[in-house]
C-alpha cells in the first residue's frame, strides 16, 4: 500500500519533520506524543508512539538513508508487527512528495489506514517551514506522456489523462504517476533504458498492464513509442498491496530518447 502526497514544502524541511519524533504529533493528528530517546531517528532507534486513548505502539527504526531521504521502521501492537517505508522526493518547482509504503503481508488489513495517513502526509508537505526558507529548489525534470486519441479514450474511465500522468526525474529518484497508480524508485536501481514501440492496443490500452511473461508493467498511452526500463531490484506499482513487483516498466513518454539521456543512458 502506497500513500503519496505533494506539497510546497522543501524536501529538506519535510525530511527534518519526518525524522524528528518530537514533531510527529504536529502533522499526524493520530499521534498524541512520542517517547523516544533520540532527537532524530537513526538505524536502531526505538520508542513508543501514543495514539488516541490507550493506544500505544512500539517501534524500531531499521534503516535510514539521508541521501535518498528514506527511512524504514517496524511497528508492533498486540504481538503483530508491520514494516513501513518512508520517502521524501523533490518535486518540480521546489516542493516535495512524501510517501509511506506499507510492506506485505499487512497491506490488505491496513487499507483503512490509507485515509488518515494521506491526511498526515498532506500536512507534512503542506507548508514551507522557517528552517529552509532560503534553500534553492532541487532540479527535477518532467516528461509528458504522448496520448494517441484511442488510448486517451480507453484511459479516461480509469482516471488516466494528460493532467494525471507525468514522469519526474530528480537527482536521486524516478517518479511515475499514471492516474491513481504510482511508481517510485531510486535512479541507482535503474539498470537499463531502451526505446521500444509497436504495441498491441488490446494489450496496452487503458490501465497499466502486467506482462505475464516477466511481470513487467506498461504505462502506455500510444502504441508507437515508449521507453523500456529494467530495474536491478523489482519495484511495486500495479498492485495496491505491493505483493507484485516488476523487474521493468514501459513508459510512453513523448520523448523516450530525452528521458533515457536524463537517466544517464545514451540511446
Amino acid at each position: 500500500m502506497l500513500v503519496d502526497a505533494h506539497g510546497p514544502a522543501h524536501p529538506d524541511e519535510v525530511w527534518r519533520r519526518f525524522t524528528t519524533p518530537a514533531e510527529w504529533s504536529g502533522w499526524a493528528p493520530l499521534i498524541q506524543r512520542v517517547d523516544c530517546a533520540d532527537d532524530v531517528v537513526r538505524s536502531g532507534t526505538t520508542g513508543v508512539v501514543h495514539g488516541p486513548g490507550p493506544v500505544a505502539v512500539d517501534f524500531e527504526v531499521t534503516d535510514v538513508d539521508p541521501v535518498l531521504r528514506t527511512w524504514t521502521w517496524r511497528v508492533s501492537l498486540a504481538g503483530a508487527s508491520v514494516t513501513m517505508d518512508h520517502h521524501v522526493l523533490p518535486a518540480p518547482g521546489g516542493g516535495s512528495r512524501a510517501q509511506l509504503r506499507v510492506r506485505p503481508p499487512a497491506t490488505a488489513l491496513l487499507q483503512p489506514y490509507r485515509v488518515p495517513a494521506a491526511g498526515a502526509l498532506r500536512r507534512l508537505v503542506g507548508e514551507a517551514g522557517e528552517h529552509t526558507g532560503g534553500s534553492a529548489p532541487e532540479p527535477v525534470r518532467t516528461f509528458d506522456l504522448a496520448f494517441a486519441r484511442a488510448y486517451a479514450l480507453a484511459g479516461r474511465p480509469f482516471g488516466i489523462t494528460p493532467a494525471t500522468t507525468t514522469v519526474e526525474v530528480g537527482p536521486q529518484w524516478l517518479y511515475v504517476r499514471y492516474g491513481p497508480w504510482r511508481l517510485a524508485t531510486p535512479r541507482a536501481n535503474i539498470a537499463s533504458a531502451e526505446p521500444s514501440g509497436g504495441f498491441s492496443f488490446v494489450r496496452t490500452a487503458g490501465p497499466p498492464h502486467l506482462s505475464l511473461a516477466d511481470r513487467g508493467v506498461s504505462f502506455t498511452t500510444n502504441g508507437d513509442a515508449a521507453l523500456c526500463l529494467t530495474f536491478r531490484d523489482p519495484v511495486p506499482a500495479i498492485d495496491p498491496t505491493g505483493v507484485i513487483r516488476h523487474p521493468g516498466a514501459t513508459i510512453s513518454v513523448a520523448d523516450p530518447h530525452a528521458l533515457a539521456e536524463e537517466l544517464g543512458f545514451g540511446v
